[in-house]
Parts: structure tokens; sequence; C-alpha cells
């Protein structure tokens, strides 16, 4: 499954350095999204391999957090041999934050089934009576 999209990545990272790691890739030397989609979609795959030991798959809600993890995951695919320190230690952290989601550390917002869960613990405003209107002077 896929987390997310081309311009998710655009978002997340300079257009400028995007085109030029798809130029590098294609053969006319052309910015190309295409590779950017077989990115996101490793990524996804790598992703689905460590939270279906969670949750059912395909998620119907995709989680914020889950698609951050994919770009840096794709980010770092993209780049191949020419991944910078901080390139690979966001790589490094998505997957630490992918063992703990597996293992139950860190919740993703869904439920087991992959939706979302209704919440019955809204926050509830009490007060007291009010002090000063036009019947009450402010006596209490």
């Amino acid at each position: 499954m896929i987390y997310a999209t081309v311009s998710d990545m655009q978002a997340r990272y300079k257009k400028s350095s995007l085109d030029l790691l798809t130029k590098a890739k294609s053969e006319d030397s052309k910015p190309d999204d295409a590779f950017i989609v077989s990115a996101l979609s490793d990524a996804g795959g790598l992703i689905d391999s460590y939270i279906s030991a969670r949750y059912v798959l395909p998620l119907s809600v995709v989680p914020q957090a889950l698609a951050q993890q994919c770009c840096a995951i794709a980010f770092y695919y993209l780049n191949d041999q020419r991944a910078t320190d901080q390139t690979r230690l966001r790589y490094e952290d998505a997957l630490r934050w992918l063992r703990d989601v597996r293992d139950g550390k860190i919740p993703l917002g869904t439920d087991s089934a992959g939706d979302v869960p209704e919440s019955e613990d809204y926050a509830q405003v009490i007060s007291d009576p009010l002090v000063f209107s036009r019947d009450q002077k402010g006596f209490i």
C-alpha cells in the first residue's frame, strides 16, 4: 500500500533535489515522477511488513505520521549511494519508529482493523450558575 503521494514528497523535500535525484535515474536525463512513485511503493511495502503484525491491511485511514515516515524511507531509496548522514539517520529513525509501532509501543491512532475508533471521552465543561446577571446583582 502506498502511504504517501508525489505531492507529499514535494511538500517535504525541495522539488529541485527530487528532480536531480530522478534525473540521475532516467535514461534521457529528465525528471520523472515515476521514480518517486516507485520509491513510495517500495517504502509502502516495507511499512506493510512492519505494521501487518499489529493492524489489518489496508488501513482505511492513513495517519499523518505514517505518511511522514513513508516519505523519509522513499527519499532514502531515491538517494541510493549518495545518501547523506541526515537522510540515513531519518531512514533509521523511521525503521525504529516502525519497530515501535509493530511492538505496540506507539499506536497509529487506529484500531486493529485500521479504522479510527469512535471516542466517547469528549471534554465536558461544567460551571456554576452566573453570579452577575440582570436578575442577580452579584450576591451568592
